[in-house]
């Protein structure tokens, strides 16, 4: 037995010696964000936005350094090793949070660009994906208060959506699974400067469709609600209702709970597609003055059913005119009918809704305002 114990401690010595693919980490420079924007040939220039580890002289504490990069060649494989060239350390994707295209490489098309984030095997599929909407020198140069590297403050930015009623999330996985199915249709969020503010900021507004790799339309943020509430995107955020007691000012809701179910009923000629939403909410609050009791409460609970009922109409019935299934309703119609033709589905589809809304909480005030 000891002679096997022996045997088994030198076979660990000479073979178990260490990680492989070791690297200091302060020799390392990790990408946090990439930008992707085309020239007048089409091929692409990339804006890397990176930080390196180091060790401070006077303590033992790690402190990090910003370092921009950019390079254009014929494709992205050959961009990126040619961003190497200028580093004296190799770029590592491993740590990268968001995969930006510029507005006017989307409109010309993602496709020739999108295979090598999803190939290299340094790239992870969770890191978010956007499109910038103004000029991408101004964006990755930027200086921001509070965060100081643009690809984590657009992670934690998209990460704080769910608190919105009104925006729109895509991951790169996400964005990928969508340009597989049969539509190839997806939304994924536009980020640009905030010009309106005292000091540099970034906010999340349109939503832009992308269509085989392309973007041909933009989701606007005012119709946003309507959509979200369709796909069950609704995990809190605020609406808007009429003051049942003056009609000319308004009561506004946070939304504490939502759930969208969908049911689909084919008769060979046409698809009804029934939404079933049940939401919860608390009033937050209410201009002017509010006299609440049990009617005024049913009534605002009317209110907002038919606002969500009307959001949800208006933005089914205008990309139903463009024939841009956002909603997926061809991927969802497969899965239920997988023997039926779903060639233009979209297009033979009508949108039942049935909307329930719930007010909470407040009801335990007698009223607002005098």
């Amino acid at each position: 037995m000891k002679k096997f114990l022996c045997c088994f401690l030198i076979i660990c010595a000479s073979f178990l010696t260490g990680c492989f693919n070791y690297n200091d980490i302060d020799k390392v420079i990790f990408a946090t964000a990439c930008i992707i924007d085309v020239d007048s040939q089409d091929n692409p220039i990339i804006y890397v936005e990176a930080f390196k580890p180091q060790k401070t002289v006077t303590s033992s504490s790690n402190s990090d350094q910003r370092i921009l990069f950019k390079g254009s060649r014929k494709t992205m494989f050959e961009t990126i090793r040619d961003i190497n060239l200028s580093s004296n350390y190799k770029l590592n994707y491993t740590q990268n949070m968001g995969i930006i295209f510029t507005q006017k490489a989307a409109e010309r098309s993602m496709k020739d660009f999108i295979d090598f984030f999803e190939r290299d095997q340094e790239f992870v599929l969770r890191a978010n994906i956007a499109i910038l909407k103004g000029c991408p020198d101004n964006f990755i140069n930027m200086k921001l208060k509070g965060q100081e590297y643009l690809g984590v403050f657009i992670h934690d930015l998209i990460k704080n959506i769910p608190s919105s009623s009104r925006e729109v999330m895509t991951s790169l996985n996400d964005f990928l699974n969508e340009m597989h199915t049969k539509s190839k249709t997806s939304v994924i969020p536009m980020v640009q400067i905030k010009q309106d503010q005292p000091e540099n900021r970034i906010e999340i507004g349109d939503g832009a469709i992308i269509t085989n790799y392309k973007m041909v339309d933009t989701l606007r943020r005012e119709t946003a609600l309507g959509y979200n509430f369709m796909l069950n995107n609704i995990n809190g955020g605020s609406m808007e209702v009429t003051n049942p007691d003056i009609s000319s000012k308004y009561i506004g809701l946070e939304i504490l709970k939502n759930t969208t179910k969908t049911k689909m009923y084919y008769d060979g000629k046409k698809l009804v597609v029934k939404k079933i939403i049940n939401t919860k909410a608390s009033i937050s609050e209410a201009q002017n003055k509010l006299n609440l009791n049990q009617a005024s409460i049913k009534a605002i609970e009317a209110n907002a059913e038919r606002n969500i009922i009307y959001a949800c109409d208006d933005i089914f019935k205008q990309y139903k005119d463009k024939n841009l299934d956002i909603f997926h309703i061809t991927e969802d119609f497969q899965r239920r009918y997988p023997r039926e033709n779903s060639d233009n589905i979209f297009q033979k589809s009508q949108l039942k809704m049935d909307v329930h809304v719930s007010i909470e909480g407040s009801s335990l005030k007698t009223n607002f305002g005098g």
